[in-house]
């Protein structure tokens, strides 16, 4: 029968002949985990004009004075862990851009109880056959649940063809292993964040699009 001192001998033999193997195992462990706890986020790389938003009311919202733009952005989420978004703006060469929500949707433009039903395409400064499905976002934060995928359809005014344009967002990081040390309860005073110091760490995304065509639809007379 084997003791407790020939098996703590073996187990210190194993460590310190495939000490190399093990410290390479939990580094990759370590690396995949971080991989797999952070928000991939994508948009098209050119935003595309269309004519208007069709309501589900069957009345259409149309901007004959400036181009109505429309980007496209993504965003994956392979953690098992929810992960929050927010501040999310679209900032073009002129400024911030005021993109749609349903909260626009209100009494003050006679809207209220109204959404979106797509994208109205536009071909020739007129409107064209078919119809955009779209997903607005419903306001400038949200959570991506995970192992899922949430798809943001931003619909914007641009008034100029520009390059240096840029979707920017906060992400909310998960704590790392120092991090959860110094919010534990436990910890010694003196290892606790200074006053002011947030829960959770975030980091700023910022993904670039151009805009290349300015179509409006054409005014009827």
């Amino acid at each position: 029968m084997i003791t407790i001192n020939e098996l703590f001998a073996w187990v210190l033999n194993q460590f310190s002949t495939q000490w190399i193997a093990i410290i390479t195992a939990i580094a990759g462990f370590l690396v995949w985990k971080s991989d797999h706890a952070k928000l991939i986020v994508e948009t098209d790389k050119v935003a595309h004009s269309v004519a208007g938003i069709l309501l589900d009311d069957g009345r259409s919202l149309i901007n004959q004075e400036h181009s109505m733009q429309h980007l496209v952005m993504w965003m994956i989420n392979p953690s098992a862990n929810d992960i929050s978004f927010f501040d999310l703006r679209v900032a073009l060469d002129t400024g911030e851009a005021d993109y749609y929500t349903p909260i626009k949707f209100s009494n003050a433009n006679d809207l209220k109880n109204v959404s979106a039903e797509g994208l109205i395409p536009i071909k020739d400064g007129l409107v064209s056959n078919g119809l955009i499905a779209v997903s607005l976002p419903k306001a400038n934060y949200g959570t991506v649940p995970a192992h899922g995928f949430v798809q943001l359809d931003l619909v914007f005014h641009a008034d100029k063809i520009s390059d240096n344009n840029m979707v920017v967002m906060k992400l909310a990081q998960p704590h790392n292993l120092w991090s959860r040390l110094r919010h534990c309860r436990i910890a010694p005073r003196w290892l606790h964040p200074k006053m002011g110091y947030p829960f959770s760490e975030t980091k700023e995304v910022a993904l670039s699009f151009q805009v290349k065509e300015l179509e409006k639809l054409n005014r009827l007379d």
